[in-house]
């Protein structure tokens, strides 16, 4: 990914999130919006019949890069090439109502690779190598 790609991918973030952001909240309850009537001594399962506040986090990321090389040198020709890469996820939730609940997931993952040839007059030699990693986590829970 160049960097102007790059530039334009933060920017289009920062507008998504501050349009998210820049938005507000109505003081109207669930039972009003839908035209129920829900008793006070009625119970709900779940966070309750009416959230107070609700936020919502989503992020994402990457990264890449690589390179090639190439040499004509007297022994023989010779190239390199080489390439990494990486990527993050991570979103979150929080409801506040009757009970509060919230929930939270991120992964991330890597890779690098590297392959090499040369010939030579006494014949050719070639080697790659590699690594590669994920990771990931969740949780969430309630009170009250």
């Amino acid at each position: 990914m160049n960097d102007t790609n790059f530039a334009v991918l933060l920017i289009l973030i920062g507008v998504v999130c501050a349009n998210v952001g820049a938005r507000q909240l109505e003081g109207v309850s669930k039972e009003t919006k839908i035209g129920v009537s829900i008793p006070k001594t009625a119970t709900t399962n779940g966070l309750g019949a009416e959230l107070a506040f609700v936020s919502v986090t989503t992020m994402a990321s990457s990264y890449s890069s690589g390179d090639a090389s190439a040499a004509a040198s007297p022994p023989g020709p010779s190239a390199q090439a080489r390439g990494t890469g990486s990527g993050t996820t991570y979103g979150s939730v929080y409801a506040e109502g009757p009970r509060m609940a919230y929930g939270y997931s991120s992964s991330g993952s890597g890779s690098n690779g590297t392959a090499q040839a040369a010939a030579t007059p006494n014949g050719v030699a070639a080697s790659d190598g590699g690594t590669s990693g994920a990771s990931s986590t969740a949780s969430g829970g309630s009170s009250r």
